[in-house]
């Protein structure tokens, strides 16, 4: 598959906007590590699970989750990373994984 060479600014890159037509038709599959603060882990456990597209595969006490996300753009992962640092309680989300078709 040939795609058009598109030229991005770091912004566009850190801000998720992957130029027009560029995310069409394409699937995303993130892997992350979130770490929240262990006294907040049941809030962020309980808001990560209501988030579409989003899975938890393990958390332990000490406040890491391991989560599996679909998203049909690379904007929409990013967005997605945003919100979940955001979070109350949430330390830090570390992308481990990215796969796209």
């Amino acid at each position: 598959m040939v795609r058009e060479q598109v030229a991005l600014s770091r912004r566009d890159l850190l801000s998720g906007r992957a130029g027009p037509g560029q995310d069409e038709g394409e699937h995303h599959v993130t892997g992350l590590v979130v770490h929240a603060r262990p006294e907040r882990l049941g809030d962020v456990l309980g808001v990560l699970r209501a988030m579409p597209g989003l899975d938890v595969h393990g958390e332990s006490p000490t406040g890491k989750i391991v989560v599996t996300l679909e998203t049909p753009s690379e904007h929409d992962v990013v967005q997605r990373l945003g919100e979940i640092g955001e979070l109350p309680g949430v330390l830090s989300t570390a992308l481990v994984y990215h796969c796209f078709e």
